[in-house]
């Protein structure tokens, strides 16, 4: 077992100091991530220069369902066994055979991702400003055209959605203390 311990260390090295490059871009949240061929190509070459296999099983039990992904050690026959929960989703238009293809890719593209320290920052929400980009000349100069305080209070309302950004607040009681004449 220590020998299989130390392969999968020296294989998560090996896909750390790899240079590939993320294929897979989400458009909605605008973050880049490997894409599911580009784990399996990750896990497959650093498995095959450190003579390791991998086999993944969806299983099920009195809890719910779950992924088994077993590493083997070809040379030794050493194994060791990565588990995670995981459900059916719901998919619209789609058969529970196609359900079923859904939950097994990404259980098994998430168990490889764990097991071979395959990390991605993208996806670590407190690793990133993930808070709406304000664009405050744009405000600054909305908020400049207004002359009394009851459409000040009116644009507060529409644009920002009573926002707590602290720069717009102080645009905002500066435009007040200008419109009162303070």
């Amino acid at each position: 077992m220590k020998e299989l311990v130390k392969k999968i260390a020296q294989a998560k090295k090996e896909i750390k100091e790899s240079k590939l490059k993320k294929e897979g871009k989400n458009t909605y949240s605008n973050y880049e991530y490997f894409t599911p061929s580009q784990i399996e190509y990750l896990v497959q070459s650093v498995c095959n220069s450190n003579q390791l296999m991998t086999k993944f099983d969806l299983k099920r039990n009195e809890l719910g369902v779950f992924g088994v992904l077993t590493i083997f050690d070809l040379e030794t026959g050493d194994s060791l066994n990565f588990e995670m929960a995981t459900a059916i989703p719901e998919i619209k238009a789609t058969n529970i055979a196609q359900q079923l293809g859904g939950c097994v890719t990404y259980t098994e593209r998430y168990l490889k991702t764990s097991a071979f320290g395959i990390t991605d920052n993208n996806l670590d929400f407190d690793s990133q400003d993930n808070r709406p980009k304000v664009d405050h000349s744009k405000i600054l100069s909305d908020i400049s055209k207004i002359n009394n305080e009851s459409e000040l209070y009116e644009y507060h309302k529409k644009e920002l959605k009573s926002t707590s950004n602290a720069a717009i607040v102080e645009l905002l009681s500066n435009r007040k203390s200008e419109l009162n004449g303070k």
